[in-house]
């Protein structure tokens, strides 16, 4: 089973994605985890790191992209939050989208990270554009558009556990094989 939780920052696609590993049993993975397995993999020689950039510039993307693909190969698997973007067009991942209203995700981030609502704010508008533009760059798709998932949940307002519950169930509920 393959499972993409997606969405803006601060939308709850972590918390989800951790709660679900929970109840499925499986493993969760983000992009910090793709992150620190690319640095890892590149402790030894930072001329071997340069053989991956382009124009001077680290292609992160594709990088990721390696590795998520090395990773679904083992079986079954939860990408959450930027990462699991790179799974839109994959007919074999069950795709969700988590949204939330801009002041919602901003105050989740603000409490998560300790930081002011105004900066919390400037993050989540950043990471907005940000998303945005990678799906587009590489996908050239839009990345809200609700026809790209599976399942669109709002968890506006709600614990992140209300949308765990729909996702599990939606999943036990699906025929098998798709």
């Amino acid at each position: 089973m393959r499972v993409a939780i997606c969405g803006p920052l601060g939308s709850g696609c972590t918390e989800v994605g951790q709660l679900l590993s929970q109840r499925l049993g499986i493993k969760c993975v983000s992009t910090s985890d793709f992150v620190r397995g690319i640095v890892s993999d590149f402790k030894e020689s930072f001329s071997e790191f340069e053989l991956h950039t382009r124009s001077g510039e680290v292609d992160l993307d594709k990088m990721i992209a390696g590795e998520l693909s090395d990773l679904l190969n083992l079986g079954d698997v939860i990408v959450e939050g930027r990462s699991g973007f790179m799974l839109i067009e994959d007919v074999k991942t069950f795709k969700v989208l988590l949204v939330a209203s801009e002041d919602e995700r901003a105050k989740h981030v603000a409490k998560r990270r300790g930081i002011n609502m105004d900066e919390a704010l400037r993050t989540v508008q950043s990471s907005d554009k940000e998303r945005k533009h990678m799906v587009e760059r590489l996908f050239n798709k839009d990345w809200l558009n609700p026809a790209n998932y599976d399942l669109v949940i709002n968890t506006r307002g709600r614990n992140f556990d209300y949308a765990t519950d729909i996702i599990f169930r939606v999943l036990e509920l699906r025929p098998r094989g798709t």
